[in-house]
């Protein structure tokens, strides 16, 4: 992504847009899709197979993933998002907490199943990668107009339609207990989803509580109670810290999933160790496939 100047961002910083009222038989053919073409299963599949047809990441819609401090929040997304490049979705990361560098080094480590990829891999896979997956590059905080503009002008020039935001806590002017502004981020991200069609991964904190082991759910999502009641979905990432190696490492929970029947859920992850991969215990690691006509294309 190129040099990002205040010049280039101003068509992008958000206008509020029109709202109408239309009429029920403006919307047949959408609810048509909805049933007869099943658009409700679309959407990019999550790296665990249990939630394939029960669960998915949709454009139109904003997602939390939750977790106390180092329970792999940042490292699960990136999982999410080299398998959302493997189904074609062009991705951007704004991650305020981590270099572009320190998360390529990590998703050459996911991606190829090794503690050190070898040079060839990774330069495939940044080749690979070259045209799914955009930085944007700075640490620190932004405000959230500049957050929006970014989002749009990404959309607008390399068709992205999935973003992270690592993490809420980044954005520049929000306290910890500004909950107005809290809620005021979370609707404009939520309102993004929908306008722009895209999904927006948000990452929060967890609050803390008397114990690291104490299991957490949606209501422990640090800051205003409105930021899991205004989005689509609630991820939440748990670890166990326990010694025995045999034992799951962490817990996924599908806290919230307001367009999908029953999609609430919890089940266990593993970590593989070389890859950094979060698997269910049935699940074996698997080295991502680097196309290699695309690579020459």
């Amino acid at each position: 992504m190129q040099d990002l100047t205040q010049e280039l961002l101003a068509p992008y910083i958000r206008i509020e847009d029109q709202r109408s009222i239309k009429p029920a038989n403006e919307f047949t053919q959408e609810v048509l899709d909805h049933y007869l073409v099943g658009d409700h299963v679309t959407g990019v599949t999550l790296p665990w197979p249990q939630l394939k047809d029960k669960f998915r990441l949709r454009n139109g819609e904003c997602t939390i993933v939750g977790g106390i401090n180092s329970s792999g929040k940042s490292l699960v997304c990136g999982q999410i998002l080299i398998n959302a490049m493997e189904q074609g979705v062009k991705c951007l990361s704004v991650s305020l907490e981590m270099s572009p560098k320190s998360q390529l080094a990590r998703m050459w480590r996911q991606a190829s199943l090794m503690v050190e990829p070898t040079i060839d891999f990774g330069l495939g896979f940044n080749s690979w990668a070259r045209n799914k997956l955009y930085f944007f590059d700075k640490q620190g905080s932004v405000d959230i107009d500049t957050l929006m503009a970014v989002v749009r002008y990404s959309m607008d020039h390399y068709n992205t339609r999935m973003i992270l935001i690592d993490s809420l806590m980044t954005i520049a002017g929000i306290a910890t207990d500004d909950y107005t502004a809290q809620k005021k981020v979370v609707c404009l991200l939520a309102d993004a989803c929908r306008e722009l069609d895209c999904h927006i991964i948000l990452v929060c904190h967890a609050r803390k509580s008397q114990s690291i082991r104490d299991k957490i759910d949606r209501f422990s999502v640090r800051g205003a109670g409105e930021l899991t009641d205004r989005v689509d979905n609630v991820l939440l990432l748990g670890r166990y810290y326990n010694e025995n190696r045999e034992s799951p490492d962490a817990y996924m929970a599908v806290s919230k999933a307001r367009h999908w029947d029953m999609a609430e859920c919890e089940f266990d992850l593993w970590l593989d160790l070389p890859s950094l991969n979060l698997l269910t215990h049935d699940q074996e690691p698997r080295k991502i496939n680097i196309d290699d006509e695309e690579l020459d294309g």
